[in-house]
Formats: C-alpha cells, sequence, structure tokens
C-alpha cells in the first residue's frame, strides 16, 4: 500500500499546485496584472504538470522493479522549492492587490 499512498502523495500535490496557480492568477488578473497571470498560470500549469507525471513514473517504476530507490531526496527538494516559489508569487500578488 505504500506506493499507492506515495502515488496518492505527488497527486494532491499537483492538485494543490494547479490549485493555487488558478487562485494567483485570478487574483493577478483582477488587480490587471494580466502578465503575471499569464505567467503564473502557465508556469504552475506545468509544474502541476510535471508533478503529476513524477508521482506516476514513480508508481509505474516501483511496480515493475523492486530496485527502484524508495528515497529521493532530489525530487523532494524540487517540490519543496517549487512550493516555496509559489508562496513567494502570492505573496507578491496578493501585496500588489
Amino acid at each position: 500500500m505504500a506506493r499507492e499512498r506515495t502515488a496518492l502523495a505527488w497527486r494532491r500535490s499537483a492538485l494543490n499546485m494547479a490549485a493555487s496557480g488558478t487562485l494567483i492568477a485570478r487574483a493577478a488578473f483582477t488587480a490587471d496584472l494580466v502578465v503575471l497571470g499569464i505567467a503564473s498560470a502557465l508556469s504552475m500549469g506545468a509544474m502541476a504538470l510535471l508533478t503529476w507525471n513524477h508521482g506516476r513514473t514513480i508508481y509505474r517504476r516501483r511496480s515493475s522493479t523492486s530496485g527502484f530507490p524508495h528515497h529521493q531526496p532530489g525530487a523532494l527538494g524540487l517540490l519543496t522549492g517549487a512550493t516555496l516559489l509559489i508562496a513567494a508569487v502570492a505573496l507578491a500578488v496578493t501585496i500588489a492587490v
């Protein structure tokens, strides 16, 4: 069941990124910051897609090979960095509004 929980955690992270990107873009468009809205929507959509794809890849590889590493500090570091970047952009948009 650990494999399924890991895949679900990556999906939740992807959905969180997509929802955050939507809210940030909406706030930017409301404040007439069109360029920031488009940039945040595209970047957050890409990050959500990459996160979802990574979770799906992990799920498939762990089911087919037992030698796939369970601990991935690089992927976790990227996810942490993306989360911090999302928070910084959200704060910037909130202050600009």
